[in-house]
This record gives C-alpha cells, structure tokens and sequence, in this order.
C-alpha cells in the first residue's frame, strides 16, 4: 500500500510538471531567432557593373536587408531598396531652393524634365548583390546574384528576388536558411515585436559596408496606420528601424516574421511595417514561387485593392548623353522665336495622329475615322503613336520637319518634352513618322519646315491602361 502510495504521488508530481511546461506563456524568443535564421536573414547590396569595371567599389551605390523564404533562394525585401534594379538610376546635380544639390535617386522622367536639373553624371541599373553570413564573424559570408521577379506598382512596399548565381556567375546549388513566415492579420496591439536587418551603422567604402553586421531591435506592435497607405496600411512598431534596415523581416510573439521593416516616421520616430500577407500578390507572379509560399504559411490579406504587381523587368532610360542634351537644349537662348504664322504656302496643312502606320492600314493614309485625339499607353512599355504632317493639296516644300513637343505642366502651361527632326521628300504632300511615348498626359506639338517656317499645331492626349 505505501509503495502504491508513493507511485501515485510521483505521477501525480509529473502530471504537474507536465501541465506547467504546456502552460508556459509563448512570447518573443529573440536568442532563438538570432540562432535560428541569421543565415536566412540577408542583406541586399546594389552595385552598378558599370561602374565597377570603372573603379573597385565605385559600382556600390546602395543597400538594405531581406529575408530568404524558400530553400532554392527566393527572398523578400521592400520595392525601394531595389527599385534602381527596375527603373534605373540618376547620379545628377540639380538646384533646390536656388542651392546645388548632388545626388543618386531613382531614374524618372520628372527629374529628366525638370527645369532644375544641371547636370547629369551617370544612368544605369543596379545589380542585386545578396550577402549570406554563414558564421557570426564579419568575413564569414558568401555573395550572390540576384534579379528581380517581381516589384509593387501601388502603395505596397514589397519586392521579390531570386538569387540565380554566385559572383563568377555559376549556379547555385546549394539550399539556404529559410525564415518561418506568420500572418500580419492576427497581430495584436501590444504584441511583442523585433526587427531583425542590417541598418547602416558605417558610412564607408564597399569594403566596410560589408563588415557591417546584423541588429535586433525590439518593440511591440504600437498600431496600424491607413494615412500613408489608405487601403492596405502599416503596421506601426517603437522597435528601431534605421536606413538599411529597410526590407528586413519583422518577427512576432510566435517567433515568425509578420512584416517587412519599411520606414520611420519623421515627427514621431515610430516604425512601419509592410504587413507579410501583402507579399501574396507581389509573389503571384512566379506560380512555382508561390505556391511553395503558400505552403510555407503565406497568407492572402483582408486587404489588398492597392497591391499591383509588374515584372520585374527593366525598365527603358535614357542615356546620360541623351539627358544632358536635353538640358543644353532647355539652357539654350533661341537666336529668334518660332513664327506661329503659317503665311500663305502651309495655310491649308494639318498635323493628326494614328494607331496605325500606312502599312498597318493597307498602304494608305488613315481617314478621319482613324484619327484620334486621345490614345491609352501602357505604363510600363509605353506606346507607340503614328504622326501625320499633312499640306495636301500642296508639297512639303522642305527637307527637314523640326517637331516640337511640349507637355502640359498646369493648366494652358506647357513646358519642353522632346524636340527632334526628320528628313522630308520636298515633293511629298505627307510625311508620317512614328513616336513612342512613356508618360501619360497632354501634349502640343508643333511643326517647322527647315526654313523655320511654321507648319502647323495639334494637341495629344495619353492615359495609361486602367
């Protein structure tokens, strides 16, 4: 009976301890997370090839964090740490506030137009550079190539890469350290949070950013925000975010990353954070991506309208002689200016726009039911416009057409676009050409024989596809 006794009390003491163990409260575990996945948490350096076969580690421009989340190597990170990569980039000097500013920013035709730019120094895309620690020492790492699958197009900050080489441009065969991915809709005011990435500590030459390691910073989940992004939000954390922070993953109470690290408010310091689900959309494009993710605990998110996706493709640019002429066209002092009196002999002229080329219209001139006025691009590839110069029933008369196209910039406003000549048979009544267009908006164009003078204007207008 005593030794039935003591049997009794030593399971009922287990049976204890057992409920005490599964009654543990589950929180954030960061010595676990820092253990667990620092190989998988990376960093996204942007080197321009051009650049560097110019100069050793002139070609680094910038840099920010990621997360790899699937074995063969796809990864996460925000739209605007490789942004360079799709759209290209600008190192140009322009004036703000009557002050010369130098600086690299993302490629776009408002800053080619812009009255302000004086000078443009190079034009490019960046290549992604991932950097995988696979020690806890500042040299223990391997680099590799990356492209982008695909970028956001809305207010969703998100990214994805796949990395495809290493630095000789061999295949990579290995599996890498993957993140466990959570659901940024089930995250609690209060909840505990940590930012995990590699924000820039050193300001330096290529060789010192590299050495520069991984942070933990932690916080709780402080809010959402639907200011900056009305439809699908922010989630807003006190845990520190820092440049280079920027495309990290942020980690919850169950240890999984509900978030990428995006931006830090300026007035009040706070944190915001691209909710993880998000990246459903931006990873749909790649089917063999996605549905490994979805496996992997990838969530479609509640809410969503604002994600758009695009290939991440890159994206045409002008080249820096391209820009820079532009800019000593706008600096420019005209010897006269341009009649806008069309006299006797172009009286009778037109210019009209088309979809289609005589050869795409059996050869001929297409008729009035074939003319437009407004015309849909697309606003990635743009869209290819048809110009007719018409003075039917009289010849050109000249060897040369200047046109001149002009954007409306405020209403009645119009501002330079593009200036450009094209060589005419003097004996034609019509000379058509095409112009492919990548901004949408309305345009004048103006037309002027090689004698300088005045043919006529027509105006365009372009919307992008809905």
């Amino acid at each position: 009976m005593k030794y039935k006794t003591m049997t009794m009390n030593k399971l009922t003491s287990l049976l204890v301890l057992l409920v005490l163990i599964s009654c543990k409260e589950k929180g954030l575990d960061t010595k676990l997370i820092a253990a667990k996945y620092y190989q998988g948490v990376v960093k996204v350096v942007l080197f321009d090839p051009e650049l560097e076969k110019i100069e050793a580690g002139k070609g680094y421009l910038s840099r920010g964090s990621g997360f790899i989340v699937t074995e063969d190597g796809y990864l996460f990170t925000n739209k605007h740490v490789v942004e360079t990569s799709v759209k290209g980039y600008l190192d140009y000097d322009i004036t703000e506030n009557n002050v010369k500013k130098s600086t690299i920013s993302v490629y776009s035709d408002e800053i080619v137009q812009s009255k302000d730019l004086l000078k443009v120094y190079n034009a490019g895309y960046t290549v992604p550079v991932i950097q995988v620690f696979h020690g806890q020492g500042e040299n223990d790492y391997d680099l590799y190539i990356a492209e982008v699958i695909s970028i956001g197009t809305g207010t969703y900050d998100g990214a994805m890469l796949k990395i495809v080489s290493d630095m000789e441009g061999n295949p990579v065969r290995r599996k890498f350290t993957t993140v466990p991915i959570g659901n940024s809709d089930n995250v609690s005011q209060g909840e505990k949070l940590c930012v995990y990435g590699y924000p820039a500590q050193y300001k330096g030459n290529a060789d010192l950013m590299m050495k520069d390691l991984s942070t933990i910073s932690v916080g709780i989940m402080s809010g959402n925000d639907y200011v900056l992004n009305s439809d699908y939000g922010y989630i807003k954390t006190d845990a520190e975010i820092h440049p280079g922070n920027s495309g990290g993953p942020v980690f919850n109470e169950e240890n999984k990353v509900i978030g990428i690290a995006t931006a830090k408010g300026r007035s009040t310091g706070i944190g915001l954070v691209g909710g993880i689900n998000g990246m459903y959309y931006i990873s749909a494009i790649d089917s063999k991506a996605h549905s490994k993710l979805i496996a992997n605990g990838l969530s479609l998110p509640s809410r969503s309208s604002s994600i758009n996706t695009v290939k991440g493709t890159q994206q045409p640019i002008k080249t820096v002689k391209e820009i820079n002429d532009l800019i000593a066209a706008r600096t420019k002092k005209p010897l006269s200016p341009p009649s806008t009196s069309t006299g006797d002999y172009y009286v009778k002229s037109q210019i009209f726009f088309s979809h289609l080329s005589p050869a795409k219209n059996e050869n001929l001139i297409p008729n009035k039911t074939k003319r437009y006025k407004s015309f849909n691009i697309d606003k990635t590839a743009g869209g290819t416009i048809w110009f007719y110069v018409d003075n039917y029933p009289n010849k050109l008369n000249t060897s040369k057409i200047s046109v001149l196209i002009d954007k409306e910039t405020s209403p009645g406003v119009y501002t330079k676009y593009r200036d450009f000549a094209v060589t005419v048979n003097p004996s034609h009544d019509i000379k058509y050409f095409d112009v492919h267009f990548y901004d949408e908006g309305k345009f004048r164009i103006r037309a002027y024989s090689n004698e300088l003078k005045y043919i006529n204007t027509s105006y365009l207008t372009l919307s992008y596809f809905k």
